[in-house]
Parts: structure tokens; C-alpha cells; sequence
């Protein structure tokens, strides 16, 4: 699966390289829009891939859907989810940004347990859930816990147009809020580029203001901050206590917070 800035997504084959599927996302009034970024949810049986766009929308889709359309070449399918998630005109630093609305997004693992949407129709079984991070180019990080159900007799099964699944985000309004996560966490001065999730209890943002920042999932306030790179940092991977960004220049930066006092005294370095 890939995904483009023109707007399309694609499905390939892995063996032959051919291209199996293919996809075009239009904003609400039917334009062009964007695919600035895009991660797949692997939770549960069922895989889901989440879309931001420039837009500032975030689209899901059932990867069971994808393929059923593929298999027997329908058009795009329906998404299982649609939401606005970071407006366009809210966007900070514009010039300096090369895309707007959403312009970073992570899933971060299982979400609150034994939840109940009651817009559901027709069950009142528990609805799994998951956490789904965004960040736009308004410089704000949000939060998102998606229920997710099964519907009876969609793409996944049959060959109608509706959804095999329902994905459904909360906190719906900005007025609302979560139980157990913060929904908000805003601090940078630019264009989010990158997220990741730590253990379910801190989430960590990089920015085009360059800095990265560590977030309190439960409480969303600032934990601590990274300054001192060169220029914007547009890119993060965390493993444990290791942490590996960009913002140096041609340099990449491996950032080990698993050393002692002795270590860091003795000038500690690198074994590999």
C-alpha cells in the first residue's frame, strides 16, 4: 500500500511489482486534495489505514475493503470514517509549511476498554477501540479514541457499497473530552511533521519549528522539550529508549536515554 501528495493510494503486488488497485481522494466540494501522510493500525484482526489529508480531514479504511474492491474492480470504496480533524485556516507559519491541514498521524495503540457507542445501531455488545494521534499545520496534536464495529454484510462480504466496518472518533466536539486521555496538546510554533506513542503514556511530536516535544497522554500537558537542532525536524523513529531523528543537517541523530550517570561523566558512546 501506498499513498501520494496527488491524492491517490495504491495497492501493488509484492511479487510482480504490478499495480493492483488504485484510489483517488476528493475534498467535500468534490476537488483535488492531498495525502500528506498516512499509518496503518495493526491492533487488532482486522487492519485499518488512516489518511490525512490536506484538507484536514482524516479517512479510514478497512484493509478488507480495499482488497474486496480491488478483487472484483469497484471504484473507491466507502470509508469507514471522515472527520475533520485540523482546519486549514488555523494554520501557523504558512509560508513556511508546504502543506496544510493534517500533516502527521500515528496510531498509538489500544484504546479504552469496554466502551459503548450508542450511535451503533442494533448492539450492545462493548466496542473495541483505538488510539489514533494527528498533528496539523496548526501546531496543535490531538488525540483520538476511534470504536470500532462490525456491520453485517459490507464490502468485506458482499459486493454493495456500504462499509464492512464503522469507525467512530471521539471526542466528536471541541468541547468534549476523554476519561483517560487528553485530547489536546498544543506547544509548537509550526507544522507538526512527525509523531510517535511510548508505552501508551507519553506521545512525542517533532515540528518544522524544530524541536521535539514529549506530551503526558493521560494529562496533556509538556513534559520536556529537545531544542538545539539546525533546522526543522521533520522525521522521528522511537525504540524504546532509543531515538533516532533528522534536524542536523546530513546528520542523523541517535538519541540513547538508556545510559547511567557514569556513563554520561565518562563520556559515554556508541558500541556499534
Amino acid at each position: 500500500l501506498t499513498a501520494s501528495v496527488d491524492g491517490s493510494f495504491a495497492l501493488w503486488s509484492i511479487g510482480s511489482g504490478d499495480l493492483v488497485y488504485r484510489c483517488e481522494l476528493v475534498d467535500d466540494s468534490g476537488g483535488q486534495t492531498s495525502i500528506t501522510c498516512a499509518d496503518v493500525d495493526t491492533t487488532g484482526d482486522e487492519h485499518f489505514v488512516y489518511f490525512g489529508l490536506s484538507s484536514g480531514h482524516v479517512v479510514g479504511y478497512a484493509v478488507s475493503d480495499l482488497v474486496g474492491s480491488a478483487s472484483v474492480g469497484n471504484e473507491c470504496p466507502v470509508p469507514s470514517c471522515r472527520f475533520i480533524a485540523h482546519d486549514p485556516s488555523q494554520q501557523k507559519n504558512i509560508d513556511k509549511s508546504e502543506y496544510l491541514g493534517v500533516t502527521a498521524i500515528a496510531c498509538a495503540g489500544e484504546g479504552t476498554s469496554a466502551l459503548v457507542s450508542k450511535s451503533m445501531p442494533s448492539s450492545n455488545d462493548s466496542v473495541r477501540s483505538t488510539m489514533v494521534l494527528t498533528g496539523g499545520a496548526d501546531g496543535v496534536v490531538k488525540q483520538y479514541e476511534i470504536l470500532r464495529r462490525k456491520y453485517q454484510g459490507g464490502q468485506g462480504e458482499s459486493n454493495n457499497d456500504s462499509p464492512s466496518w464503522k469507525l467512530e472518533h471521539w471526542p466528536r466536539l471541541s468541547t468534549q473530552r476523554m476519561k483517560r486521555h487528553a485530547h489536546i496538546f498544543d506547544g509548537h510554533r509550526g507544522s507538526v511533521t512527525a509523531l510517535a506513542s511510548q508505552s501508551g503514556s507519553q506521545i512525542l511530536s517533532a515540528s518544522d519549528d524544530g524541536t521535539v516535544r514529549v506530551w503526558d497522554q493521560s494529562r496533556g500537558i509538556e513534559l520536556y522539550r529537545m531544542d538545539g537542532f539546525e533546522e526543522s525536524v521533520s522525521s522521528l523513529c522511537l525504540d524504546r529508549e532509543i531515538l533516532i531523528t533528522d534536524g542536523m543537517g546530513n546528520f542523523v541523530c541517535v538519541h540513547d536515554f538508556d545510559i547511567t550517570n557514569d556513563e554520561y561523566k565518562n563520556q559515554f558512546e556508541l558500541d556499534w
